[in-house]
């Protein structure tokens, strides 16, 4: 299980969660928050058929944003840290915040601005590793760093999977849906792994979570 693998395995839950729920949805746009090189914005778009008139990210890298993004769609270049979003209030049928929120110490804000330019009746879809991963509890128990958190990765927080789906549930304007374990789970083989992360996400290596604006 290589890092390709591993890269794919962030989309695989999001996109389990849009089979079994928005196979119906007809988004008219997109907002992907911490859109990368645009990769994985473009297949989200492209599943939804929408085009790049209407597909947007933001992201806090200068040369993805430029020399990649910007070809593809309505990219900005934003520090989420520091900055709200620049877009207006419910400007957004669909948006996405996968493997971001772990970067930021402020992540509270952004998820209450990713609220606030979603529209009425949209989705907003977030993915996390997950700090409760069966191989970080191992580590743990050895007394050795969590590989989600570790001290010179670019992680500057780590979410359990049943923290921060109770943080889902507490927050207001938003109804909680669903969510989906990655088939990752190290140390175990990937069939067993395939198997058990269909009935213990807690202990997948990520989770994404699938909400309603109300």
């Amino acid at each position: 299980m290589g890092s390709s693998y591993e890269y794919d395995s962030h989309m695989d839950n999001l996109f389990s969660l849009v089979f079994k729920h928005l196979h119906s949805f007809r988004p008219v746009n997109f907002l992907d928050v911490g859109c990368g090189d645009g990769s994985r914005t473009i297949r989200v778009a492209q599943y939804f058929r929408i085009d790049a008139e209407h597909t947007y990210g933001v992201d806090n890298h200068e040369g993805l944003i430029t020399n990649e993004c910007a070809k593809l769609f309505h990219a900005k270049r934003i520090d989420l840290e520091m900055e709200p979003l620049p877009y207006g209030d419910n400007a957004y049928d669909l948006v996405v915040c996968n493997q971001v929120l772990e970067h930021l110490k402020n992540y509270d804000k952004v998820i209450h601005d990713i609220l606030r330019v979603t529209r009425t009746g949209g989705y907003i879809m977030i993915g996390i590793p997950n700090l409760a991963h069966l191989i970080n509890r191992i580590y743990l128990l050895f007394g050795i760093q969590p590989m989600c958190i570790a001290i010179k990765s670019q992680h500057v927080c780590g979410f359990t999977h049943r923290a921060f789906k109770k943080m889902l549930k507490a927050t207001t304007g938003i109804t909680y849906i669903d969510c989906a374990g990655s088939e990752l789970i190290y140390p175990l083989p990937l069939p067993l792994a395939r198997s058990l992360s269909r009935m213990c996400v807690g202990i997948s290596a990520y989770v994404c979570y699938l909400m309603r604006k109300e």
